[in-house]
Formats: C-alpha cells, structure tokens, sequence
C-alpha cells in the first residue's frame, strides 16, 4: 500500500471513529462512510463522503498555513462562517484543531454542487455568475468582531510579500540571472503603485486574495440564466458557489477582481488570457452585480495596480517554486504537483514574461 492510500485510510478511521464529528454533522453510524478523492493543493488534502440519505460533505485536512497567523483551519472556518449570510460559500460543520487532529487541523464543510468555471470552455453567461459570486460575497457586512486579518494596505503587503518570496529565490542555489533580470523590472515597476493612497473606507470587505477558476462552481442552468438577464439588476437568484478560503482578509473588493482577470491567473488552469476590452466588460458586469450595495470608492486606480501586483506576485511565487519543489538544471522536484510541472516551465520562459511585461507592466 503507497504513502497515500495508508494516509487515507487513517482518515477515514477518523472520520468514522470521530464522535464529535458525527454529531457535528448529524450522522450516528459512520461505519459505511467512504472518503474519495476530491483535489490536492499546496496546502489542504481533500475529500468527500457522503451519507446513507445521499448528504455529501467536504473532509479537508491542513498540510501547511497560509501567512498572517498560526491555525490554518480555524482561521477559515472563521471565515466560512461570517460569509453564511453570503449564500454563496460552503457550510462550516466541523472544527478539530486538537493536537490529535490529523495534519495541522482538519474541517467539515458543506459539499457544493456546481461545475468548475473553465476558461477554456466558456458557456455564455459563466463570465457573469463569477461576477455576481464575488460580488454577493463582497456585500457581506464585515462585523467589528470579525477576526480575519485586516493590512494596514492590502497592496502594500502584497508587494512587500513579493519581495521577501524574491529574496528567498536569490539567496538559494536555484537564482538564474534570466529569471532575476525580469522580477527586478517588475519590481521596479510596481513600486510606485505602492503610493496610490488607501482609503480605509474601501477596506470593509471580506476578499478571497486567490480568485482561481477553479474556486467558482457554477452550474449550466445558472449559466443560462445570467445570459438571459436583463439589461440592469444582478443577473440571476443563484449564480452559483466559491469555494477554497484558505486566504482570506479583510480589504478591498479591487483585490479579488484583479486576481480574477490578470493572465497569470487564468492561465494556470487553462490557456486563456483575457483581452483587455474582456477585461472591461467583467469589470462592468461585476459593478452591475453590486447592484449598489456598496460604493465604487477608489476601485479603479487600485484595481490597475492590483493587477500589476498580482502578476508580481504569480513571477515571485514562481522564483519561491524553484526552491520549494527542488528544481534544478530542469529536473522536475519530487514534491510538485502535475499542473506545476507543467505551467512552471512556460511561466518562466521569456515569452511569458515578455507578455506579462506589456500586458500587466506597461513595459
């Protein structure tokens, strides 16, 4: 039996021997449950099960925290359960941040139907669910004993963030003078967005930070619906789900909207890049989605530096990959994932760069 089957058959005698659990989600006899594969990320182990009615669940187990705080796992179930109001996120059922718990903390969450948001395989109306989502998300009303982590400026540690993930990169073994030339150019371009002011009253939001694709569960009925809509209002009762706040704070909406559309974001997971006047309309679409539940404040000229420092940020984490995943003369680490070994490469290359230059640096 592999490293991996044994790991999961000690998960499933947790799940099936957890009392607190079984309460917590309302299931006495767990001796039939069965876990199945559900993803695995840089930092959560995942899996779904389901019981004898046909109620699924989420089963995702901590592997490594994000930054800003210590308890991977409470830190998002915090977050799960401020966005309940949101009707968009999945439901937080159970907390086990014991020292028995298996990794560095395990959750219970709610499953959520939906297909994947596929840049590649676009259906009319997907663009406009993904607004409407965030959007429904962002209008959440932020409590003043909400815990998540609240940055002076969200943009400022951002770029702070990317420079420390640089500095790591050349102070290794891995620092290629190609690679080191292109991250000092965005450098030094992003620094001056640095001092675009922060207004505090744009910062009452709760943001994702990481609007991947993959994060947006939509279903083709929803899909259909939005592309129907009307000409004003939000587009439709139920657009669909986000999923996957392993990182969220409390900031600005410019932040997520940014993440969503800059290219390297939406390349990861397919080969789409958005052209800038597609950029516009989801932009538009997402402001319409607000439906006036918020003010616009400064979203526009934050926005573009987002932008810049999202495409920073992929570049750094990029530079950090090459150490944490143990390349080396292009030999591919043992610890990467399939999508890894495969993007990796080309966000590296001189092509890439070259448009992330023009499109996100105006260089």
């Amino acid at each position: 039996m592999g490293r991996n089957e044994r790991d999961k058959r000690e998960l499933l005698d947790y799940v099936r021997g957890n009392d607190s659990l079984g309460a917590a989600i309302g299931i006495e006899d767990r001796s039939g449950l069965e876990l199945h594969d559900l993803g695995m990320g840089e930092h959560n182990l995942n899996y779904w099960f389901a019981d004898s009615a046909g109620r699924k669940f989420v089963l995702r187990v901590n592997v490594a925290s994000q930054p800003f705080h210590d308890d991977q796992v409470a830190y998002e179930f915090a977050a799960l359960r401020a966005l309940v109001p949101s009707g968009r996120t999945p439901e937080p059922m159970y907390l086990d941040n014991s020292a028995d718990a298996p990794g560095k903390g395990a959750l219970v969450i709610g499953f959520r139907e939906g297909d994947e948001l596929d840049f590649d395989h676009l259906r009319p109306g997907d663009l406009r669910c993904a607004a409407q989502i965030m959007a429904d998300v962002h209008a959440v009303p932020v409590g003043e004993d909400c815990a998540l982590f609240r940055p002076r400026d969200p943009l400022v540690d951002l770029y702070e963030e990317c420079l420390q993930r640089f500095e790591v990169y050349r102070s290794s073994a891995f620092e290629d003078a190609r690679i080191t030339r292109w991250a000092r150019a965005f450098i030094a371009a992003a620094e001056p967005m640095t001092r675009i002011p922060c207004d505090s009253a744009d910062c009452v939001h709760i943001v994702n930070t990481e609007t991947l694709p993959s994060h947006f569960l939509i279903s083709e009925r929803s899909a259909r619906a939005a592309a129907q809509a009307g000409p004003t209002g939000r587009f439709c009762a139920d657009p669909g789900s986000f999923v996957d706040w392993e990182r969220p704070i409390i900031g600005e909406v410019a932040q997520d909207v940014a993440y969503f559309v800059t290219p390297t974001t939406t390349f990861w997971d397919s080969d789409f890049l958005f052209p800038a006047r597609d950029v516009d309309a989801f932009v538009e679409d997402y402001w319409r989605a607000v439906d006036g539940r918020f003010p616009r404040g400064n979203f526009d000229e934050r926005f573009r530096a987002f932008r810049m420092m999202t495409a920073l940020r992929s570049v750094t984490w990029c530079c950090r990959a090459l150490i944490t995943y143990g390349w080396a003369d292009g030999a591919v680490g043992a610890h990467t994932t399939d999508k890894t070994a495969r993007k990796l490469p080309v966000y590296l290359s001189d092509d890439f760069m070259e448009m992330l230059a023009a499109e996100c640096f105006a260089l």
